[in-house]
């Protein structure tokens, strides 16, 4: 990370003052949202996180599913389909209060949207099981635009769609761009050989959550039933699981300061092509350019509908 100088400050805000001022962490974008050397403090003491050996993580971008992830790999470390009373917030590395997963038993399944470069020191060392959950850029950026387009708080997004797009395509987000993000992680597989690590895809598991339940089971270790596959695949489908966060999970009292009237916390429509009713023909070519480019020779290949 970089030195305790004062770092400089990018204001990528557009013409109508939309957008977010960052400083640059190691080539990341970091938003700031109370002052650099509050965030750089945070990465620091996720930076000496110390991990257990029969830890697990889930890497994803903003917007792609970490919610749902993090409740079928608690489930499946539980053996049952019961809901955790917390959220994976209390699971997150780089929430300010960082002290909450520490304060987790094990088997503790945590979960980031940071880069690997500002992640735990030894999570190589440890062989921690790593997934890495993946969603196509075009709902990322729908999700995205909509969950910041309904905060309250100081780093929402009060301009359009058009706008917002604009600035993710160019990369001007909280932890970069998209395909920065996909490309370093998949280095990290192949840098890192002996990191034990899964690939997943957003629309796989929507399509046949139970085969990829499975498949994550096998991966962290854990023999299970077929009927617990099922179970698990139904509690965490979209409409149970956004019951559960109002009704069920603790942090689900009076988040009235947080968010806008009429805008659920963290779960909107979770479909597999929502973008077409957002994203123009003109906008589209122009996405589809960019993606061409940006993931070129990662070999990752979308699913889009």
């Amino acid at each position: 990370m970089e030195g305790e100088r004062t770092p400089e400050i990018l204001d990528y805000r557009n013409e109508n003052g939309h957008g977010w001022s960052f400083y640059k962490n190691d080539s990341v974008l970091r938003m700031i949202v109370t002052t650099p050397e509050d965030d750089m403090e945070t990465l620091r003491k996720v930076k000496r996180f110390e991990l257990r050996d029969d830890d697990v993580l889930i890497a994803t971008y903003p917007k792609c599913g970490s919610h749902w992830l993090w409740e079928i790999v608690t489930m499946l470390r539980t053996g049952n389909s019961e809901y955790n009373m917390n959220a994976k917030e209390f699971a997150m590395l780089e929430i300010p209060k960082s002290e909450r997963p520490d304060e987790l038993p094990s088997p503790r399944v945590l979960n980031s949207h940071l880069h690997f470069r500002h992640l735990p020191e030894k999570l190589v060392e440890k062989q921690i099981k790593t997934i890495l959950l993946l969603r196509n850029p075009k709902d990322v950026s729908v999700s995205f635009f909509n969950h910041l387009n309904g905060l309250k708080l100081n780093y929402r997004f009060d301009g359009t769609y058009s706008e917002f797009l604009d600035l993710f395509l160019e990369g001007k987000m909280s932890n970069s761009d998209y395909a920065d993000y996909v490309k370093d992680w998949l280095q990290v597989k192949q840098d890192n050989p002996d990191l034990p690590m899964l690939t997943l895809f957003y629309e796989n598991l929507k399509k046949d959550p139970v085969t990829n339940i499975r498949t994550v089971a096998e991966f962290i270790g854990l023999s299970v039933s077929d009927e617990l596959c099922e179970q698990i695949a139904e509690a965490c489908s979209f409409k149970k699981l956004k019951s559960a966060d109002t009704e069920i999970k603790e942090h689900a009292r009076n988040q009235s300061d947080i968010w806008k009237e009429g805008h659920h916390r963290w779960y909107r429509k979770g479909e597999v092509g929502d973008w077409k009713n957002w994203i123009t023909v003109a906008q589209n070519e122009t996405f589809d350019d960019v993606i061409e480019r940006r993931f070129q020779g990662a070999g990752i290949v979308f699913t889009y509908e």
